[in-house]
């Protein structure tokens, strides 16, 4: 699957990416709010094989800028039981605040959406993570919960918020 938007290209993974994967998923700033990382070398070569297995059912994206196809971040998609999906997205520091996700998460979303049998989509952050609660409600997903201690991450007790927009079923249109 490809998605395109005025500036991107979200497009599947390649082995072929790991330097520019690697240049943004090592970097401490980058991986302050995620799940992984700093990575290893071997972390991200590890997350290509998974990202690259077309047998998986999550939705993993390289999103590349259309102009020189360059690679600068990661937006996904994860079924999850009931209908939902888990969006997350990541991006290379220096091309935060240039509305980058916004447009990425806008198409991926809008994609997982018109899913059959896409009940919900959500996405959580850290309450420090201002910036992605801010990509959140522009996708107008609205504040559903506060996780207090959800989990130990990196020696520390984290909190999350969660942020969800329901999905109306998609009306069938008679044949």
């Amino acid at each position: 699957m490809i998605l395109e938007t005025e500036r991107l290209i979200l497009r599947p993974y390649r082995l072929a990416d790991a330097s520019a994967v690697h240049a943004y998923a090592s970097d401490p700033e980058v991986c302050q709010y995620t799940e992984f990382g700093p990575n290893t070398w071997d972390d991200t070569l590890s997350f290509l094989q998974t990202a690259t297995d077309t047998a998986q059912a999550n939705i993993d994206l390289a999103i590349t800028l259309k102009d020189v196809g360059e690679v600068i971040g990661g937006i996904s998609a994860r079924p999850q039981p009931g209908g939902r999906h888990e969006m997350g997205w990541v991006l290379r520091q220096d091309l935060w605040g240039h509305g980058i996700v916004s447009e990425a998460a806008r198409a991926l979303f809008a994609h997982v959406s018109a899913l059959p049998g896409t009940t919900a989509v959500y996405a959580r952050c850290r309450p420090q993570n201002a910036a992605s609660a801010r990509i959140m409600e522009k996708l107008g997903m609205v504040f559903v919960e506060r996780i207090d201690r959800e989990k130990e991450f990196r020696g520390e007790w984290v909190d999350t918020l969660v942020y969800e927009s329901r999905v109306p079923p998609v009306a069938s249109v008679p044949a």
